[in-house]
């Protein structure tokens, strides 16, 4: 897989005193087909959708908005106060004053702490043939994998990686710069 590239994260000016994954209606705005985003994710991620579909790509997303209470559902879902005897790797995170180990799944972030808990990030996927599949799927009519597009053209759009091991994951980093004209 090649290098994700990694940018610094700026929060937008309305979140400045926003608690994550407790954000108000204001600062948030549905997106296609379900789920909501920070209002200017929501447009970035909208226009990156529409380019995709001019490469014959359904670009869609298996994770949106965490409200703090979703985050913590999630945690205690992957995550259990007690080591992992199946992994001798364990991802581990401090959580309430305890260490949590990684169970199920890809890794989580501790809860109010998720970059999806400030509307901003996006689990990126894509649908072919009616079926959601990961974003490294090249899809047979396409000249380019759902990944392959991303880094073709998620920059440009104000879209970074948060980590190399999760290429579905891509976050807005722009804070309030204004969006790119894109021809």
């Amino acid at each position: 897989m090649p290098d994700l590239p990694i940018k610094k994260l700026v929060l937008p000016k309305d979140l400045a005193d926003a608690e994550n994954g407790k954000l108000s209606r204001k600062v948030l705005s549905k997106i296609a087909p379900s789920g909501k985003m920070h209002t200017l994710a929501a447009i970035s991620w909208t226009r990156l959708q529409d380019l995709a579909k001019q490469e014959g790509l359904e670009l869609v997303h298996v994770g949106d908005y965490r409200p703090y209470d979703q985050q913590e559902q999630l945690f205690l879902t992957r995550m259990k106060d007690y080591p992992n005897a199946k992994s001798a790797k364990q991802t581990t995170r401090e959580w309430r004053g305890r260490t949590w180990y990684l169970h199920t799944g890809a890794p989580v972030a501790t809860p109010g702490t998720s970059n999806h808990g400030w509307g901003l990030a996006i689990d990126a996927a894509l649908k072919v043939d009616g079926k959601v599949v990961t974003i490294t799927t090249k899809p047979a009519n396409c000249k380019r994998s759902g990944l392959q597009f991303l880094l073709k053209c998620a920059q440009d759009l104000g879209w970074s990686w948060e980590l190399q091991s999760e290429p579905w994951h891509i976050r807005y980093v722009l804070g309030d710069k204004p969006l790119p004209e894109i021809a």
